[in-house]
Protein backbone atom coordinates (compact mmCIF):
# COMPACT_ATOMS: atom_id res chain seq x y z
CA UNK A 1 0.00 0.00 0.00
CA UNK A 2 1.05 3.75 -0.59
CA UNK A 3 2.43 5.58 1.55
CA UNK A 4 0.40 8.28 3.08
CA UNK A 5 0.45 11.89 2.53
CA UNK A 6 1.05 14.67 4.31
CA UNK A 7 -1.19 17.73 4.23
CA UNK A 8 0.41 19.98 6.35
CA UNK A 9 3.95 21.67 6.16
CA UNK A 10 5.18 19.55 9.31
CA UNK A 11 6.02 15.57 8.41
CA UNK A 12 7.09 12.59 9.04
CA UNK A 13 9.46 9.94 7.96
CA UNK A 14 7.87 7.67 5.40
CA UNK A 15 8.79 4.54 7.56
CA UNK A 16 7.27 6.17 10.84
CA UNK A 17 4.66 7.08 8.82
CA UNK A 18 4.11 4.16 7.67
CA UNK A 19 4.55 2.02 10.71
CA UNK A 20 2.39 4.22 12.50
CA UNK A 21 -0.99 4.01 10.23
CA UNK A 22 -0.61 -0.26 10.81
CA UNK A 23 -0.92 0.23 14.02
CA UNK A 24 -3.79 3.05 13.86
CA UNK A 25 -7.09 2.98 15.95
CA UNK A 26 -9.61 2.73 12.44
CA UNK A 27 -12.46 4.85 12.52
CA UNK A 28 -14.82 4.25 9.10
CA UNK A 29 -12.39 6.15 6.67
CA UNK A 30 -10.07 7.92 9.20
CA UNK A 31 -7.44 6.44 11.77
CA UNK A 32 -5.75 7.93 15.18
CA UNK A 33 -2.05 6.80 15.41
CA UNK A 34 0.44 7.90 18.05
CA UNK A 35 1.83 10.20 15.44
CA UNK A 36 -1.08 11.48 13.73
CA UNK A 37 -4.10 11.80 12.20
CA UNK A 38 -4.97 10.23 9.00
CA UNK A 39 -7.68 10.73 6.87
CA UNK A 40 -9.20 9.09 3.84
CA UNK A 41 -10.00 9.93 -0.10
CA UNK A 42 -12.44 9.09 -2.22
CA UNK A 43 -11.06 5.91 -2.85
CA UNK A 44 -8.77 5.00 0.00
CA UNK A 45 -9.40 5.23 3.07
CA UNK A 46 -6.20 6.57 5.53
CA UNK A 47 -4.76 8.33 2.69
CA UNK A 48 -3.47 10.92 3.91
CA UNK A 49 -2.09 12.75 7.53
CA UNK A 50 -1.71 15.24 9.68
CA UNK A 51 0.51 15.59 12.74
CA UNK A 52 -0.93 15.68 16.08
CA UNK A 53 1.60 19.15 16.51
CA UNK A 54 -0.10 20.58 13.34
CA UNK A 55 -3.84 20.31 14.72
CA UNK A 56 -5.39 22.83 16.15
CA UNK A 57 -8.99 21.90 15.87
CA UNK A 58 -11.05 18.84 14.89
CA UNK A 59 -15.18 18.85 14.99
CA UNK A 60 -18.39 17.89 13.41
CA UNK A 61 -19.90 19.69 10.65
CA UNK A 62 -23.27 18.39 9.18
CA UNK A 63 -24.23 19.12 5.53
CA UNK A 64 -27.86 19.59 5.07
CA UNK A 65 -29.54 18.81 1.94
CA UNK A 66 -32.60 20.58 0.33
CA UNK A 67 -34.25 17.31 0.01
CA UNK A 68 -36.33 15.15 2.02
CA UNK A 69 -33.70 14.46 4.39
CA UNK A 70 -34.12 10.67 3.86
CA UNK A 71 -31.71 8.13 1.82
CA UNK A 72 -29.42 10.04 -0.50
CA UNK A 73 -30.89 13.34 0.61
CA UNK A 74 -29.99 12.55 4.01
CA UNK A 75 -27.57 15.19 5.92
CA UNK A 76 -24.05 14.19 5.46
CA UNK A 77 -22.13 13.76 8.73
CA UNK A 78 -17.85 15.32 7.84
CA UNK A 79 -15.30 14.95 10.55
CA UNK A 80 -13.32 18.18 10.01
CA UNK A 81 -9.29 18.43 11.00
CA UNK A 82 -7.86 22.30 11.21
CA UNK A 83 -4.44 22.21 10.97
CA UNK A 84 -2.01 24.99 10.10
CA UNK A 85 -2.55 28.29 9.39
CA UNK A 86 -6.25 27.98 9.37
CA UNK A 87 -6.27 24.87 6.44
CA UNK A 88 -9.42 22.60 6.81
CA UNK A 89 -9.76 19.08 5.63
CA UNK A 90 -13.03 17.10 6.00
CA UNK A 91 -13.72 13.60 6.01
CA UNK A 92 -17.49 12.18 5.43
CA UNK A 93 -18.68 9.26 8.01
CA UNK A 94 -21.46 7.19 7.78
CA UNK A 95 -22.05 6.54 11.57
CA UNK A 96 -22.43 9.33 13.91
CA UNK A 97 -21.12 6.32 16.52
CA UNK A 98 -17.50 6.61 15.02
CA UNK A 99 -17.19 10.30 14.59
CA UNK A 100 -17.87 10.72 18.16
CA UNK A 101 -15.62 7.32 19.38
CA UNK A 102 -12.97 8.97 17.06
CA UNK A 103 -13.77 12.80 18.82
CA UNK A 104 -13.19 10.83 22.26
CA UNK A 105 -10.07 9.45 21.42
CA UNK A 106 -8.79 12.63 20.56
CA UNK A 107 -9.80 14.22 23.73
CA UNK A 108 -8.44 11.51 25.53
CA UNK A 109 -4.88 11.26 23.99
CA UNK A 110 -4.69 14.90 22.93
CA UNK A 111 -6.90 17.52 25.43
CA UNK A 112 -4.50 20.49 23.72
CA UNK A 113 -6.74 19.76 20.54
CA UNK A 114 -10.08 22.03 20.37
CA UNK A 115 -13.11 19.62 19.18
CA UNK A 116 -15.28 22.61 17.96
CA UNK A 117 -14.90 25.22 15.20
CA UNK A 118 -13.26 28.24 16.20
CA UNK A 119 -16.78 30.09 16.15
CA UNK A 120 -17.44 27.37 18.48
CA UNK A 121 -14.65 27.64 20.28
CA UNK A 122 -15.78 31.64 20.53
CA UNK A 123 -19.32 30.96 21.50
CA UNK A 124 -18.14 28.35 24.85
CA UNK A 125 -15.95 31.09 25.66
CA UNK A 126 -19.11 33.84 25.39
CA UNK A 127 -21.26 31.04 27.09
CA UNK A 128 -19.06 30.32 30.09
CA UNK A 129 -18.38 34.25 30.90
CA UNK A 130 -21.79 35.00 30.76
CA UNK A 131 -22.90 32.38 33.04
CA UNK A 132 -19.82 33.37 35.49
CA UNK A 133 -21.34 36.66 35.88
CA UNK A 134 -24.77 35.30 36.02
CA UNK A 135 -23.48 33.38 38.79
CA UNK A 136 -22.09 36.21 40.71
CA UNK A 137 -25.04 38.29 39.96
CA UNK A 138 -25.51 40.65 43.11
CA UNK A 139 -29.38 39.90 44.46
CA UNK A 140 -31.48 42.27 46.73
CA UNK A 141 -32.53 40.57 49.78
CA UNK A 142 -36.47 40.13 48.27
CA UNK A 143 -34.70 38.68 44.86
CA UNK A 144 -32.68 36.49 46.98
CA UNK A 145 -35.63 34.86 49.21
CA UNK A 146 -37.27 34.61 45.82
CA UNK A 147 -34.69 32.49 44.82
CA UNK A 148 -34.38 29.84 48.30
CA UNK A 149 -38.08 29.92 47.26
CA UNK A 150 -37.60 28.34 43.73
CA UNK A 151 -34.55 25.98 45.19
CA UNK A 152 -36.62 24.41 47.78
CA UNK A 153 -39.33 23.99 45.38
CA UNK A 154 -36.92 22.29 43.08
CA UNK A 155 -35.78 19.92 46.19
CA UNK A 156 -39.16 19.51 47.10
CA UNK A 157 -39.86 18.29 43.77
CA UNK A 158 -37.07 15.49 43.08
CA UNK A 159 -38.12 13.85 45.80
CA UNK A 160 -40.65 12.33 43.73
CA UNK A 161 -39.33 12.46 40.32
CA UNK A 162 -41.94 10.23 38.93
CA UNK A 163 -44.52 12.65 39.15
CA UNK A 164 -42.89 15.32 37.30
CA UNK A 165 -41.59 12.97 35.10
CA UNK A 166 -45.03 11.82 34.32
CA UNK A 167 -46.19 15.11 33.89
CA UNK A 168 -44.31 16.16 31.40
CA UNK A 169 -44.81 12.70 29.53
CA UNK A 170 -48.53 12.99 29.74
CA UNK A 171 -48.73 16.39 29.04
CA UNK A 172 -46.60 16.39 25.42
CA UNK A 173 -48.72 13.42 24.41
CA UNK A 174 -51.84 15.27 24.83
CA UNK A 175 -50.35 18.02 23.45
CA UNK A 176 -49.61 16.36 20.21
CA UNK A 177 -53.55 14.38 20.02
CA UNK A 178 -54.56 18.27 20.49
CA UNK A 179 -52.50 18.87 17.11
CA UNK A 180 -53.51 16.05 15.25
CA UNK A 181 -56.58 15.91 12.83
CA UNK A 182 -59.29 13.79 12.86
CA UNK A 183 -59.48 13.18 9.45
CA UNK A 184 -55.56 11.59 9.82
CA UNK A 185 -57.05 9.46 12.11
CA UNK A 186 -60.08 8.22 10.01
CA UNK A 187 -57.53 8.26 6.74
CA UNK A 188 -54.91 5.92 8.69
CA UNK A 189 -58.01 3.61 9.80
CA UNK A 190 -59.23 3.12 6.16
CA UNK A 191 -55.83 2.53 4.98
CA UNK A 192 -54.91 0.22 7.18
CA UNK A 193 -58.33 -1.54 6.83
CA UNK A 194 -57.24 -1.27 2.68
CA UNK A 195 -54.16 -3.38 3.83
CA UNK A 196 -55.59 -5.70 5.96
CA UNK A 197 -58.24 -6.54 3.11
CA UNK A 198 -55.31 -6.52 0.37
CA UNK A 199 -53.49 -9.41 2.39
CA UNK A 200 -56.45 -11.53 3.10
CA UNK A 201 -57.41 -11.23 -0.78
CA UNK A 202 -53.55 -12.02 -2.06
CA UNK A 203 -53.95 -15.12 0.50
CA UNK A 204 -57.27 -16.07 -1.14
CA UNK A 205 -55.44 -15.93 -5.04
CA UNK A 206 -52.50 -17.76 -3.63
CA UNK A 207 -54.41 -20.66 -2.10
CA UNK A 208 -56.62 -20.44 -5.78
CA UNK A 209 -52.91 -20.73 -7.56
CA UNK A 210 -54.29 -17.60 -9.33
CA UNK A 211 -52.47 -14.49 -10.82
CA UNK A 212 -49.34 -15.70 -11.20
CA UNK A 213 -46.92 -13.60 -8.77
CA UNK A 214 -49.95 -10.99 -8.55
CA UNK A 215 -50.73 -12.73 -5.06
CA UNK A 216 -47.68 -12.09 -3.47
CA UNK A 217 -47.60 -8.57 -4.51
CA UNK A 218 -50.59 -8.07 -3.60
CA UNK A 219 -49.78 -9.49 -0.43
CA UNK A 220 -46.79 -7.27 0.40
CA UNK A 221 -48.41 -3.98 -0.73
CA UNK A 222 -50.74 -4.97 1.49
CA UNK A 223 -48.55 -5.39 4.34
CA UNK A 224 -46.27 -2.84 3.98
CA UNK A 225 -49.62 0.16 4.17
CA UNK A 226 -50.49 -1.73 7.65
CA UNK A 227 -46.63 -1.43 8.49
CA UNK A 228 -47.06 1.97 7.66
CA UNK A 229 -50.16 2.98 9.85
CA UNK A 230 -48.99 1.14 12.73
CA UNK A 231 -45.82 2.78 12.93
CA UNK A 232 -47.55 6.76 12.05
CA UNK A 233 -49.16 6.64 15.60
CA UNK A 234 -52.00 8.03 13.88
CA UNK A 235 -54.15 5.00 14.45
CA UNK A 236 -57.20 6.04 16.77
CA UNK A 237 -56.20 2.85 19.06
CA UNK A 238 -57.98 2.82 22.83
CA UNK A 239 -54.84 3.97 24.19
CA UNK A 240 -53.88 6.67 21.98
CA UNK A 241 -57.19 8.52 21.36
CA UNK A 242 -57.54 11.72 22.31
CA UNK A 243 -59.84 11.13 25.17
CA UNK A 244 -57.10 8.29 26.89
CA UNK A 245 -54.63 10.50 26.82
CA UNK A 246 -56.26 13.66 28.37
CA UNK A 247 -57.29 11.02 31.10
CA UNK A 248 -53.91 10.36 31.71
CA UNK A 249 -52.63 13.42 31.61
CA UNK A 250 -55.82 15.03 34.13
CA UNK A 251 -54.89 12.16 36.36
CA UNK A 252 -50.53 12.97 36.63
CA UNK A 253 -51.57 16.90 37.43
CA UNK A 254 -54.17 15.39 39.90
CA UNK A 255 -51.58 13.24 41.36
CA UNK A 256 -48.56 16.38 41.42
CA UNK A 257 -51.24 18.60 43.17
CA UNK A 258 -52.17 16.31 45.59
CA UNK A 259 -48.01 15.68 46.16
CA UNK A 260 -47.81 19.60 46.56
CA UNK A 261 -51.22 20.19 48.53
CA UNK A 262 -49.21 21.15 51.75
CA UNK A 263 -45.54 22.71 50.46
CA UNK A 264 -45.40 26.29 49.27
CA UNK A 265 -44.43 25.86 45.97
CA UNK A 266 -44.65 29.12 44.31
CA UNK A 267 -46.53 27.83 40.90
CA UNK A 268 -49.30 25.97 39.84
CA UNK A 269 -49.13 22.19 39.68
CA UNK A 270 -49.24 22.02 35.84
CA UNK A 271 -45.90 23.98 35.78
CA UNK A 272 -43.91 21.37 38.22
CA UNK A 273 -41.46 20.74 37.16
CA UNK A 274 -37.18 20.99 38.31
CA UNK A 275 -36.24 22.73 34.73
CA UNK A 276 -38.97 25.15 35.27
CA UNK A 277 -37.92 26.42 38.42
CA UNK A 278 -33.94 26.03 37.25
CA UNK A 279 -35.45 28.75 34.58
CA UNK A 280 -36.83 31.08 36.70
CA UNK A 281 -33.69 31.09 39.03
CA UNK A 282 -32.08 32.12 35.91
CA UNK A 283 -34.40 34.66 34.89
CA UNK A 284 -34.47 36.26 38.26
CA UNK A 285 -30.51 36.34 38.35
CA UNK A 286 -30.31 38.08 34.65
CA UNK A 287 -32.19 40.80 36.41
CA UNK A 288 -35.45 39.76 34.07
CA UNK A 289 -37.26 39.36 36.79
CA UNK A 290 -37.43 40.20 40.67
CA UNK A 291 -40.59 37.38 41.60
CA UNK A 292 -41.06 33.89 41.18
CA UNK A 293 -44.67 34.90 39.67
CA UNK A 294 -42.70 37.64 37.34
CA UNK A 295 -39.87 35.15 36.14
CA UNK A 296 -42.76 32.75 35.67
CA UNK A 297 -44.32 35.43 33.05
CA UNK A 298 -40.57 35.89 31.57
CA UNK A 299 -40.63 32.11 30.85
CA UNK A 300 -43.46 31.84 29.38
CA UNK A 301 -42.70 34.71 26.63
CA UNK A 302 -38.92 32.80 26.37
CA UNK A 303 -40.59 29.37 25.04
CA UNK A 304 -43.17 31.12 22.91
CA UNK A 305 -40.73 32.45 21.30
CA UNK A 306 -38.56 29.23 21.28
CA UNK A 307 -40.61 28.34 17.81
CA UNK A 308 -39.14 26.37 14.71
CA UNK A 309 -37.16 29.40 13.26
CA UNK A 310 -34.92 29.63 16.54
CA UNK A 311 -31.91 27.50 16.37
CA UNK A 312 -31.16 25.49 19.87
CA UNK A 313 -28.77 23.20 20.69
CA UNK A 314 -27.51 21.06 23.66
CA UNK A 315 -28.98 21.53 26.86
CA UNK A 316 -31.62 24.73 26.04
CA UNK A 317 -32.68 22.34 23.38
CA UNK A 318 -33.55 19.46 25.55
CA UNK A 319 -34.67 21.69 28.48
CA UNK A 320 -36.80 23.43 26.43
CA UNK A 321 -38.17 20.36 24.48
CA UNK A 322 -38.96 19.03 28.17
CA UNK A 323 -40.83 21.70 29.37
CA UNK A 324 -43.00 23.55 26.50
CA UNK A 325 -45.69 21.16 26.18
CA UNK A 326 -46.31 22.04 29.87
CA UNK A 327 -47.11 25.47 28.95
CA UNK A 328 -48.90 24.51 25.19
CA UNK A 329 -50.86 22.22 26.61
CA UNK A 330 -52.67 25.12 28.99
CA UNK A 331 -52.09 27.90 26.40
CA UNK A 332 -49.86 29.66 29.01
CA UNK A 333 -52.46 30.61 31.28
Amino acid sequence: MAAPRPLSRITLPEEVVQKDRRKCARYDQCGLGEKAVYLGSALMPRRYYIPYEAITHVFKRVAVSNGAGKGFLAPILYLVVRYDDGQERQCSFRYLQDADKMLDAIESAHPEIALMSPEGVQKAREKRQKEAAIENAVLSDAEEHEVRLLNNAKLELEKRPGLYEKLAVTAKRKRTADLTNPRYQTLAAVICSAGVIAILAGLLLMHRRVGGSLPLLVILAGAAAVFLMINSGALPTPSHSRKALTKAYNEALAAMEKSLRNTTFPFAAAYAHPIVLERCIRIIKEGRAETALAALEELKRDLKAADSSVALSGKDYSDVITIKPLFTVNDYR
